[in-house]
């Protein structure tokens, strides 16, 4: 099955893409996070055949949800009345900032990298949990 994976933020909107047979995920870039991206998400899961979403939930280090994390549950409301076909499931992504930088000490890198790689980071725990 092909998920796609978001690390949604206020100014761009991480992606990745795997599957869930073969366990691998890759960075896809990044959207803006403007008027367009439902338009584009859309896009990008009937071009891939997505059938799964996985979306990052920003959770506090105790685990508690704050703004950001009823920021992406209205994001995925949203998202989810676009894409009603479409499984969403809502991941904890504590931590996968810290760990996109550690796997990119001492390289060059943008901040669309980072949100890339977060999204990757998410879809793969997500696919080892399968």
């Amino acid at each position: 099955m092909k998920v796609l994976s978001i690390d949604y933020g206020s100014k761009r909107v991480g992606l990745a893409v795997g599957d869930s047979s073969l366990k691998i995920a890759v960075p896809k870039g990044t959207l803006k996070n403007n008027s367009r991206l439902l338009e584009e998400l859309k896009r990008i899961v009937m071009e891939s055949k997505v059938e799964k979403i996985v979306v990052g939930l920003p959770l506090t280090p105790s685990g508690k949800e704050g703004q950001r994390a009823r920021e992406v549950r209205a994001f995925v409301e949203r998202l989810s009345r676009e894409l009603p076909h479409i499984d969403i499931v809502l991941w904890d992504e504590r931590y996968t900032t810290q760990e996109a930088h550690r796997r990119l000490r001492g390289k060059k890198f943008e901040k669309e990298h980072i949100d890339a790689l977060s999204a990757q980071i998410i879809l793969e725990e997500f696919l080892e949990s399968l």
